[in-house]
């Protein structure tokens, strides 16, 4: 076996280094997420154990969001308004995930109003961030993708919506993954 003398080192900022893990942890909830509400009905009480491994996955999947989208935010060379969007779509999932874990302990949607609240904000934060990457015209490509896919996995809701949503932070991790 031969080994290098010179040791490979990253010079990446820590948060740049894990947000292609934190984006595919937030893909697979959502496509968790998305599986189960495709074959299993969840009520708005009286959880049981499918729908409990829902609301975790979703959970998950939000609380890696907010540690992904500054990173995001970082690859997309966004400005202040940007940085903005990303604070307002992080309290967002804040909210959301805040929801999810008293949902998950009452075994049954408890703060819907904080949820949809949360929801909004981060709708609103991830449309900011879009808009802001595509004036800044960098990977325009990719600049509205988590707002779309965050608008599909709700309109889609119980059609498994949030698959698609999970399939753009995979595609969204490994573009972050590959840059430096």
């Amino acid at each position: 076996m031969v080994t290098s003398s010179v040791a490979r080192t990253d010079r990446r900022p820590a948060l740049v280094r894990s947000a292609p893990v934190a984006a595919f942890v937030a893909a697979a909830g959502f496509m968790v997420e998305g599986v189960i509400t495709l074959v299993h009905h969840t009520g708005e009480d009286h959880w049981d154990g499918p729908s409990q491994v829902l609301n975790a996955a979703y959970a998950v999947a939000v609380v890696a969001l907010i540690l992904a989208l500054p990173a995001l935010g970082r690859w997309l060379k966004v400005n202040r308004v940007g940085r903005v969007g990303i604070i307002a779509a992080q309290i967002g999932f804040a909210a959301m995930a805040i929801e999810s874990v008293v949902s998950g302990l009452h075994d049954g949607n408890t703060l819907s109003g904080l949820f949809f609240g949360g929801l909004l904000l981060s709708l609103v934060g991830l449309l900011v961030l879009g808009v802001a990457a595509l004036v800044g015209g960098h990977a325009r490509w990719a600049a509205l993708l988590p707002f779309l896919g965050m608008f599909v996995g709700v309109a889609g809701g119980e059609h498994g919506g949030s698959i698609v949503l999970g399939a753009v932070w995979v595609l969204l991790g490994m573009v972050m993954g590959r840059s430096e």
